[in-house]
């Protein structure tokens, strides 16, 4: 019986130790931070020794990719015949017929290109947009400005 004391009292020591020991050398550590101290867990998403391989071709078909190479179209900026046509002017709407071939607008200014038949479509300007050729107004086209902007062109004959 004192032998059986013995054993269950070294038993309990042994118990009592490994508590103590467990709880303050191998408890669980906290999560790596990075640089920033952000937590994190170190995954291995790839546990083998295999690398991960997509087939991004499933079917084996070579794709055909052609360019075709269009020929530039250069249409030079014609100036006035007559004066008399030559326009400059401040407003927040162009209207055509008309050749514009100077812009200069505020910064971040919209600009709305309104056609008789359908809709329109808009653009945003810089401060330093510069037109690097005409912008040729047909009858009915008309091009709107959320500010005012200079512009000048010439009415075509």
């Amino acid at each position: 019986m004192v032998r059986n004391v013995k054993l269950l009292l070294i038993a309990n020591v042994v118990l009592l130790v490994w508590n103590l020991f467990s709880a303050t050398g191998n408890a669980q550590r906290p999560p790596m931070t990075n640089p920033e101290g952000i937590p994190f867990f170190n995954v291995n998403i790839n546990p083998t020794e295999i690398p991960p391989m997509v087939n991004v071709n499933p079917h084996g078909i070579v794709p055909k990719v052609e360019v075709t190479q269009m020929p530039e179209i250069k249409i030079p900026p014609v100036g006035c015949d007559d004066r008399r046509n030559f326009q400059t002017g401040i407003g927040r709407s162009v209207s055509g017929p008309l050749v514009l071939t100077y812009l200069n607008a505020p910064q971040q200014t919209k600009a709305v290109l309104a056609n008789g038949q359908n809709g329109g479509r808009s653009l945003d300007l810089a401060a330093n947009t510069q037109l690097g050729t005409a912008i040729y107004l047909g009858s009915g086209q008309r091009l709107d400005f959320d500010a005012d902007v200079l512009y000048s062109g010439c009415q075509p004959n």
